[in-house]
């Protein structure tokens, strides 16, 4: 073989090296979206910082000896990011790019907030090296230390979230009843969360239509 064609080949195979496997192709699932950029808060235990951003990256995460942002009116502490996208009819779609560290068990790390009788319409949870659909079924593993791509699609009119994980459907639920609905990433403690959860979220896009 030619230096030249060594060299493409090289190239070639470093460029395969770099992208991760996990990564879904960009954009929304299905067509007929909108991207909107809402604004956003953060929601993290008081008097501590349990967040940093750099080059895009959220790095987010609990203790759990952590104070609560909001006392006897959540599970525990929380380190989130809570999107100003405020919805109650149509469809909306959340997408991120999502790791999990090691260790992290019994922590949700998205909601679709908003419901009857309850507070989620939908929760991601972060059990041992798995997401799940709260405590319950398993939308996908293995989970920690590596990017997946998070797409979660609620469409108010049929009551549906339909979850795709690295652009692959991994499960329908139901909503729990209509309500003011908006969506948020990050940690957010459960009952008998583990010692820390850190989590990373990057290239978040929120999309309605």
């Amino acid at each position: 073989m030619s230096i030249g064609r060594l060299l493409l080949a090289l190239s070639a195979a470093l460029t395969l090296i770099a992208t991760p496997a996990s990564a879904a192709p960009a954009g929304p699932i299905g067509s007929g979206w909108t991207e909107i950029i809402p604004q956003y808060q953060l929601d993290e235990p008081p008097g501590l910082v349990r967040h940093t951003e750099t080059n895009g990256v959220h790095h987010l995460w609990v203790l759990s000896t952590d104070p609560s942002k909001y006392p006897g009116r959540d599970s525990g502490p929380r380190a989130e990011l809570r999107f100003f996208n405020d919805y109650t009819s149509g469809q909306a779609q959340f997408q991120a790019d999502i790791k999990v560290a090691a260790g992290c068990s019994r922590a949700s790390i998205m909601q679709v907030f908003g419901a009857q009788g309850r507070a989620t319409a939908f929760m991601a949870w972060a059990m041992p090296n798995r997401l799940s659909y709260y405590d319950q079924s398993t939308l996908y593993q293995p989970l920690y230390d590596h990017y997946l791509t998070l797409n979660v699609v609620h469409d108010t009119a049929t009551g549906k979230v339909s979850v795709y994980v690295n652009g692959v459907a991994h499960g329908v639920f139901q909503d729990h009843g209509a309500a003011n609905h908006y969506f948020k990433v990050g940690v957010y403690h459960q009952k008998g969360m583990s010692a820390r959860c850190d989590v990373d979220v990057k290239n978040i896009h929120i999309y309605r239509k």
